[in-house]
């Protein structure tokens, strides 16, 4: 694991600023859920993807294109083509660096085999925690990682991953600015996830559904927590 220096010179880098107020940046960022963990950003000219569909997924994808990915499991096989010359992959538990995107990478669990990589990647001052296919409660030092991102995107599903109510104890611990559900009940699927729609009873809230969410670091919620609802 990552010795205390390496883990306080990264997070100098995700969260630099004294105050959540600092505005310094002007991030046109958009986020897509993919199904599953499957999350899409995009910010200005870059593409990443976090745990995009892989060849054994419950779900079939069309093939994307990216900058940067993220893979859900180091061994997953991916129908993804570069957006420019080269595709940057993060396949391993790490600190990355390309196009000014910084990627921070765990992998769950912390030791032996993973099961999947979790990431807090910052973009234009906005940090964003993907917990990719969690099922069991964070340690110690993945909960450091994490704590006090500005969007956290969370599986909600039960199963094999989170349910609502240990969604809603993680949430709480992490403290984000803003709440993306993943990883839920969706057509064609074999495993029955629980809807969405749970998790957002467990946690008291009833957003609108979208799309896509649009975000600028000066828009971020600085009193509350806000929970976004997208569709697949």
């Amino acid at each position: 694991m990552f010795s205390d220096v390496e883990r306080e010179k990264w997070k100098s880098l995700f969260f630099p600023f004294p105050s959540r107020g600092a505005n310094m940046y002007s991030c046109n960022m958009i986020i897509e859920l993919l199904g599953l963990s499957g999350v899409k950003i995009q910010s200005n000219n870059t593409v990443i993807l976090l745990s995009p569909p892989s060849e054994k997924s419950e779900i079939r994808a069309s093939r994307f294109k990216a900058d940067c990915i993220v893979l859900g499991n180091p061994n997953d096989k991916i129908n993804v083509d570069p957006r420019e010359e080269k595709l940057f992959i993060v396949d391993s538990t790490g600190e990355y660096e390309t196009s000014g995107i910084f990627i921070y990478c765990i992998s769950n669990p912390e030791k032996g085999n993973p099961t999947s990589l979790m990431s807090l990647i910052k973009i234009e001052g906005i940090s964003i925690a993907h917990l990719a296919c969690l099922g069991n409660d964070l340690t110690d030092n993945q909960l450091e990682l994490f704590e006090g991102a500005d969007i956290l995107i969370i599986p909600v599903g039960g199963k094999d991953v989170l349910d609502a109510k240990r969604a809603k104890e993680i949430i709480e611990k992490i403290e984000p600015r803003i709440v993306i559900p993943m990883h839920f009940a969706q057509k064609n699927l074999k495993t029955a996830y629980d809807s969405q729609e749970k998790f957002f009873k467990e946690i008291g809230s009833n957003p609108e559904a979208q799309d896509k969410a649009k975000i600028t670091k000066k828009e971020l919620p600085q009193e509350t927590m806000e929970v976004i609802n997208l569709k697949i």
